[in-house]
């Protein structure tokens, strides 16, 4: 124990000269709270960003309709005063504040909510979050259906014309269907009418004839005309009679295509915060309106300062209409990506809040402080495997890798904060989530037998493959241990390199890389929030898988009445002895309201988890490696910090997302360096 005082005694006595470092830094006097933000945020533009970093900040300067308790973690109300849902639960009319205000001192309205959400859907944006409002009606229509009517008629109609010349005996169904995964044809052809061509889409067996493909040819340009149509059709209303209308200044209504459970929960996200379209509209593409000199934010503080690579200053806003309730004037966000900085200035007493950024080695001794945290998170540590670079595109291989990890080693001698290893994508402990068991595990020899079917015995044949990690003292040995393991079990080649948080954002969204290490942390408590991720053109999907049977899951679960109309993408799992199979059954038996509701909810659940056994079972475009611990370092001074909720029925769980809004923070008496604190 002797050796973890001594530690902790060096990070000290290095302390005193990394806080008169960050003084000088910071310009002026030190913020009521400073905490670790970890890299340098890429954009403030809330529709943009992607980033848990982007999103602690984003909720301190914006404010959606509802925003998150700070301490249950429930939605709670924002702009909005009131909510009225209807009995059908797919309408809802919010009534927002009068006195919501911008920091300029105009009201906030619920035309600020449509121009908003319209920008956020907009094909033209680029948004990688989008996806999220597409429950609401015509919004998928209007952010996807102008590009997949190009493209059906573009590329995949001449497509097929050119495979009916091609293969005048027919196209073998395995390589046909391999062929739709390449082109992602999923997405624009997921929801097809007709029912032959919706057949031959699904066929995994025989063959497809010549004239299969030109009739699938002629029913793809039809289908094109009707996507056409319907994104005119949502680009003319979507804002003022479909979907999401302001019916006056106070009033937004939204309509669902179908009950959406942890519908307030997204309206309490980032994406769907309003920004100032004045602001937005005036400043220059490409100039940032996000800017301290230009931005005009809605929430409980204002945008002071941003001094790249150093920090965020944010300040009270006196406009805000809950100003009473924020107790912090000002707080710091700094942007740090060396762990041993952070620490360094954590134990000076110049950072009051230091969350997760620490040497990793070091985490044996900090478990002994009485202000170190960690409890479970709803999150996952994973890898992305790029499937349109080869060998990355044979199954064979990528379940050789997957195979090839041993993730327990990784928990326990690398991390030690008490990290579980990961075989599934979604964590574990969501209420009702039926987890199939997964076909992930540590079996070198398996793996080893895969890859040798794939045609590289021992590894032979196989370029070096690049593992991209975003700078960070941990990834950088998660990824050295992976890339050890991979050799040692397959004779596989791996080369582990980082790149500043920025760069590594665009570079896995450029699809430029081979592997790449990633970390998702639920948006909301659902399984939806992590297996949405990797629908066909998602916007967060970034690996270039597609499989429309994981699509028509996905869909099905968003609204079962899809399940019950038309049960041809549930091909397989359906029949009565499948869970899927019982969960329709019980759903088409019930007739009492409640028993319905009940019943789809079960139904939903299954289709949720059969798209996770497919995604880890025939797809493996991720890697679980291990389920986060939320860790870290608190200054006792600080208050409002909370690391369990209770829930509405009263039980009591961990704070799983990590939430710790700002608005509802405060400190108590002045900084000081935090105590080394005796081993335990």
């Amino acid at each position: 124990m002797w050796r973890i005082a001594v530690v902790l005694g060096i990070w000290l006595a290095a302390a005193a000269l990394a806080a008169a470092v960050a003084l000088r830094a910071a310009g002026g006097p030190r913020a009521e709270l400073v905490l670790v933000g970890g890299g340098e945020p890429r954009t403030l533009d809330p529709a943009l960003m992607t980033g848990q970093i982007e999103g602690r900040v984003a909720g301190a300067i914006f404010e959606g309709l509802m925003r998150r308790d700070g301490a249950t973690l429930e939605p709670t109300f924002g702009v909005a005063e009131s909510v009225e849902i209807d009995p059908g639960g797919t309408v809802y009319t919010f009534r927002l504040r009068a006195d919501a205000r911008w920091t300029d001192g105009s009201p906030v309205t619920a035309e600020d909510f449509v121009w908003s959400w319209r920008r956020l859907l907009s094909p033209d944006l680029g948004s990688e979050y989008a996806y999220i409002l597409h429950g609401v009606r015509g919004a998928r229509a209007f952010h996807t259906f102008g590009g997949h009517a190009r493209r059906l008629r573009e590329e995949f109609a001449p497509e097929l014309e050119r495979l009916a010349r091609a293969h005048p005996t027919g196209l073998p169904a395995d390589r046909w269907q391999r062929l739709l995964a390449e082109r992602r044809a999923a997405g624009p052809t997921g929801d097809v009418a007709d029912p032959e061509l919706r057949e031959l889409l699904f066929r995994q067996r025989g063959v497809v004839l010549p004239d299969e493909l030109r009739r699938a040819a002629r029913e793809l340009r039809r289908e094109a005309d009707r996507k056409e149509a319907a994104f005119r059709d949502a680009e003319l209303r979507l804002g003022r009679t479909l979907g999401f209308r302001a019916e006056d200044r106070r009033t937004l209504v939204v309509e669902l295509e179908a009950p959406t459970p942890y519908f307030l929960e997204l309206v309490a996200f980032f994406p769907t915060y309003p920004v100032p379209r004045r602001v937005v509209e005036a400043t220059p593409p490409g100039e940032g309106w996000f800017l301290p000199e230009r931005i005009t934010g809605n929430g409980p503080f204002r945008l002071a300062r941003w001094r790249a690579g150093d920090r965020i200053r944010l300040e009270r806003s006196p406009t805000y209409w809950g100003r009473d309730a924020v107790r912090l004037a000002t707080v710091d966000i700094l942007s740090l990506e060396s762990a041993t900085t952070a620490l360094n200035l954590y134990l000076g007493g110049e950072v009051d809040w230091l969350p997760g950024v620490y040497p990793p080695d070091l985490a044996p001794a900090l478990r002994n402080r009485p202000d170190y945290y960690a409890v479970p998170a709803l999150a996952t540590y994973f890898l992305r495997l790029n499937l349109r670079r080869p060998p990355l595109d044979d199954l064979r291989v990528r379940r050789a890798l997957a195979l090839a990890i041993d993730r327990r080693e990784i928990v326990e001698e690398v991390l030690g904060r008490g990290e579980l290893p990961a075989r599934h994508l979604v964590p574990p402990g969501l209420p009702g989530y039926p987890q199939r068991p997964s076909p992930l595990r540590f079996d070198p020899e398996e793996a080893r037998r895969l890859l040798a079917e794939a045609g590289h015995p021992g590894g032979r044949g196989l370029r070096e493959l690049g593992l991209l990690y975003n700078t960070s003292e941990s990834h950088r040995k998660i990824a050295e241990v992976i890339a050890d393991q991979l050799r040692r079990h397959l004779g596989v080649r791996v080369r582990a390199y980082n790149q500043e948080w920025q760069s590594y954002l665009a570079t896995v969204r450029a699809g430029d890389y081979d592997l790449a290490r990633a970390g998702w942390i639920g948006d909301y408590l659902d399984a939806n929030t992590f297996l949405d991720l990797f629908v066909t053109g998602a916007g967060n999907n970034q690996t270039g898988y597609s499989d429309r049977r994981y699509d028509a899951l996905l869909r099905a679960a968003a609204d079962v009445r899809l399940a019950l109309r038309d049960p041809q993408g549930l091909a397989g799992v359906s029949e009565p002895g499948h869970p899927v199979g019982r969960a329709l059954r019980g759903l088409r038996r019930a007739t009492a309201p409640e028993e319905r509701l009940r019943r789809g909810a079960a139904l939903r659940q299954e289709l949720l988890a059969e798209a996770e056994a497919l995604l880890l079972r025939e797809g493996v475009p991720v890697v679980p490696i291990h389920f986060y611990v939320v860790s870290g370092l608190v200054a006792p001074r600080v208050g409002g910090f909370v690391t369990e909720v209770r829930r509405p029925d009263g039980t009591v769980m961990p704070n799983l997302q990590d939430l710790h809004p700002l608005r509802d923070l405060f400190v108590r008496g002045p900084a000081r360096a935090a105590a080394a604190g005796a081993p335990r």
